[in-house]
C-alpha cells in the first residue's frame, strides 16, 4: 500500500472544516479555543482509527463535500449520522457510518446530508500535509485563523495525507440515540442572582427552542424569554464555551467553539462538557429543556462521559 495519498474536493460542502485539538492558553490574546463542534464524535472517530483522540478531523456541517482520490489510498471512516456514498468505476456503494473504507485512485466520496444533525467528521488515516507547527491545532472559521489560514474547505482544494499506516478494516454497531436527547444538563451561572426567582423557574420549566442562528461561534434560543433585573450590559469578563449569556432581548445565546474570550452578558448557566457536544446536534426547531445539576453531579457525569469514549476501543469489531 502506497503510504501517501492526495486528494480533490470537487465539491467543498456547506460548511466543511480542518479541527483538532483545542487551541489552549491564547484566550488572554482573545483567541477563541476553537475544535469541534461534536467532540463527542470526533474523540470516538479518531480512537476507532488507532489515531489520537483530538487528531485533525474534517468537520461536516449540514452538507457535505465530495472528494476524489487522486493518488494513493485514502483510508477514511464516517462518524456521525450522514448520507454518503463511494463510487468506484460507476459502481456506487452506499456508505455506512462507524465504518472504514480503504478508497483508491480514481474513487469518489460522496458526503452528502446529515441526519437529524448539524454535525459529522470524516477521519481518515496518516497526516494530513498542512502546517501544524503553530499553536492553532483547529482552524477558527470566524476568525480566519488557525490550521488552513482559518479557511472553510473550498471547491478544486487539493490536500496531501502522508505517513500512512498498514491498517486493518473495522467497524463499531453504535446506537447514537443513547447518546443524543434533547435534556440538557447545566451548572447555575455566575449571575444566575440575576435574575428574579420566577425567571429562574421559568428558565427550567419550560422549553426553549433552536432558533435559525446557529454557528461555531453560539446558538441562540428563542420562545421563551428570560429578562435579568439588572442592566444586560456588565463589565466584560472571561466567558468559556458552553456559557448561557442573556441579552437584552431575554433570547439566550449558547457559546459555542468559536466563543469570544470574553463578554457583557449576564450568565445564567454553563452546559457541562458531557452534555454541550449532543446540545450542538440539535437542529433548527428542535426544542430542548435545561435541568440543573451541582458541581459534584457535574464532575461525575464528565468522568462518566470519559469512561465512555475510552471504553470505544473496546466494542471495535475487525473486518
Amino acid at each position: 500500500m502506497k503510504n501517501e495519498s492526495k486528494i480533490e474536493f470537487l465539491r467543498g460542502g456547506l460548511i466543511t472544516s480542518l479541527q483538532g485539538s483545542k487551541i489552549n492558553n491564547l484566550q488572554h490574546f482573545g483567541i477563541t479555543t476553537s475544535g469541534p463542534m461534536d467532540y463527542f464524535l470526533s474523540k470516538i472517530g479518531n480512537l476507532m482509527m488507532d489515531n489520537n483522540e483530538d487528531d485533525l478531523t474534517f468537520e461536516i456541517c449540514k452538507f457535505g463535500p465530495i472528494i476524489k482520490i487522486i493518488e494513493g489510498n485514502f483510508i477514511i471512516l464516517v462518524s456521525g449520522n450522514i448520507n454518503f456514498k463511494i463510487i468506484t468505476n460507476s459502481k456506487t456503494q452506499l456508505g455506512k457510518c462507524f465504518k472504514s473504507y480503504v478508497l483508491k485512485k480514481g474513487d469518489i466520496l460522496e458526503l452528502n446530508q446529515t441526519i437529524n444533525s448539524n454535525y459529522a467528521y470524516l477521519i481518515f488515516k496518516g497526516d494530513l500535509n498542512v502546517d501544524n507547527s503553530s499553536e492553532y491545532k483547529s482552524s477558527i472559521i470566524s476568525s480566519s485563523l488557525g490550521i488552513n489560514d482559518g479557511k472553510k474547505v473550498n471547491d478544486s482544494d487539493k490536500f496531501k495525507i502522508l505517513n500512512i499506516p498498514n491498517f486493518k478494516d473495522r467497524s463499531l454497531s453504535l446506537s447514537l440515540s443513547n447518546f443524543y436527547d434533547n435534556k440538557i444538563r447545566v451548572l447555575k451561572g455566575p449571575q444566575m442572582n440575576y435574575f428574579k426567582i420566577s425567571m429562574i423557574k421559568k428558565f427550567f420549566s419550560r422549553k426553549f427552542k433552536i432558533s435559525k442562528n446557529i454557528n461555531r461561534v453560539g446558538i441562540r434560543l428563542i420562545e421563551n424569554p428570560i429578562k435579568p433585573t439588572v442592566s444586560s450590559n456588565l463589565a466584560s469578563e472571561g466567558i468559556i464555551k458552553g456559557s448561557i449569556q442573556v441579552p437584552g432581548d431575554g433570547n439566550p445565546i449558547v457559546l459555542a467553539s468559536e466563543h469570544p474570550t470574553i463578554g457583557g452578558y449576564p450568565k445564567i448557566a454553563t452546559v457541562l462538557i458531557s452534555d454541550l457536544f449532543k446540545f450542538v446536534q440539535l437542529e433548527e426547531g428542535s426544542e430542548l429543556i435545561f435541568e440543573e445539576v451541582d458541581i459534584n453531579m457535574g464532575e461525575k457525569l464528565y468522568f462518566d462521559f470519559l469512561e465512555i469514549i475510552n471504553s470505544i476501543q473496546n466494542k471495535i469489531v475487525y473486518l
